[in-house]
C-alpha cells in the first residue's frame, strides 16, 4: 500500500507539472459535452412525444452530464502511458521496479482518476446548481448505491486499460489497439449513446460484456434509470469481470514476461 500510495503521489505531481497540456485535456471534452447537449436539444425540439426512447429530455440531460463526467476520469494521455512506454521500450523499468507491474499501473491510472474527478465533480455540481430544474436530480439512496458501484466501474476501467496495453507487447505499434479499444468503450459502454435506447437484440449482447458496467450502469444506478438487474447483481457482474480481467493481465503479462530480455538482467 505504501508503493501505491507514493507512485499514485508521483503521478498526480507528473499530470499537474505539463499544466498547459493538463488544462486542454480538461476543456476539450467540455466542449464535445456542450455538443451533445445542442444535438440532443434539437432531436428532442423535433420530437413530437414527450420521450426518445423511454428517456425525456430531463433524463437525458441528467445522463449526458453523468456520463461525461465517469466517461472522462481517465484522459487520453492517461491511457495511453503503458502503451506507449511498452512501445519504446521503456517499460523495462517497470520490470525492474520493487513494486508489482499491476501496482504501477493502477497507481499511475488512479493519479489521474483523482485529479480528474475533482475537476468532473466540480462540473457535475454546477451543471446541476444551475440548470437542475431542467434535470432528474438523484436521490440519496441511489448516490449510496452509486458510489461503490462506480468505485468497481473505475477499477473495471483500469483494468480493462492494462489488458489492451499489455497486447502491444505482441505489435509494432499502439495506436491500432488504443483505437479499438477506445471505440469499443465509447460505444458499448453508453458514451456515446445510452444504451436503454439500444435495439433489444443489441442491448442484450450489449450487457453481456464488461463496458456497459463501465459507464451506463453505474449511471443509470444514481439516476433511478433501467439497470439490468438489482445491486447485488450488478456488483456481482463487476467483480466477475474484474477477476477475469485480473487472471488475463497475468497470462498475457507472464508470457510477455517470458519473451522479454533485459539487458544486465
Amino acid at each position: 500500500m505504501k508503493s501505491f500510495m507514493k507512485l499514485t503521489s508521483l503521478s498526480i505531481q507528473g499530470h499537474l507539472y505539463y499544466r498547459t497540456s493538463f488544462l486542454i485535456n480538461l476543456l476539450t471534452p467540455v466542449i464535445l459535452l456542450s455538443g451533445q447537449y445542442l444535438l440532443w436539444n434539437a432531436l428532442y425540439a423535433q420530437n413530437r412525444a414527450a420521450d426518445i426512447g423511454g428517456m425525456s429530455r430531463g433524463d437525458m440531460f441528467a445522463y449526458l452530464l453523468v456520463a461525461f463526467a465517469v466517461s472522462n476520469l481517465v484522459g487520453w494521455s492517461g491511457e495511453n502511458v503503458l502503451a506507449k512506454e511498452i512501445n519504446s521500450g521503456r517499460v523495462v523499468a517497470r520490470c525492474v521496479r520493487p513494486a508489482a507491474f499491476l501496482v504501477q499501473t493502477l497507481s499511475e491510472l488512479t493519479g489521474t482518476v483523482l485529479i480528474q474527478g475533482v475537476v468532473n465533480l466540480i462540473v457535475v455540481c454546477v451543471g446541476f446548481g444551475f440548470f437542475g430544474s431542467y434535470m432528474q436530480r438523484p436521490s440519496l439512496p441511489e448516490v449510496c448505491v452509486f458510489v461503490p458501484c462506480l468505485a468497481l466501474a473505475v477499477l473495471l476501467r483500469m483494468m480493462m486499460i492494462d489488458v489492451f496495453s499489455l497486447l502491444c507487447f505482441f505489435t509494432t505499434g499502439y495506436l491500432g489497439i488504443t483505437w479499438t479499444r477506445t471505440a469499443l468503450f465509447e460505444f458499448f459502454s453508453g458514451a456515446m449513446i445510452p444504451v436503454a435506447l439500444f435495439p433489444d437484440f443489441l442491448k442484450t449482447v450489449t450487457y453481456y460484456t464488461p463496458f456497459p458496467y463501465m459507464l451506463q450502469v453505474p449511471v443509470a444506478v444514481l439516476l433511478g434509470q433501467e439497470l439490468p438487474g438489482s445491486p447485488l447483481f450488478i456488483f456481482a457482474v463487476q467483480l466477475a469481470w474484474l477477476l477475469l480481467f485480473l487472471l488475463i493481465h497475468c497470462a498475457v503479462y507472464g508470457l510477455a514476461r517470458r519473451n522479454m530480455t533485459i539487458a544486465g538482467g
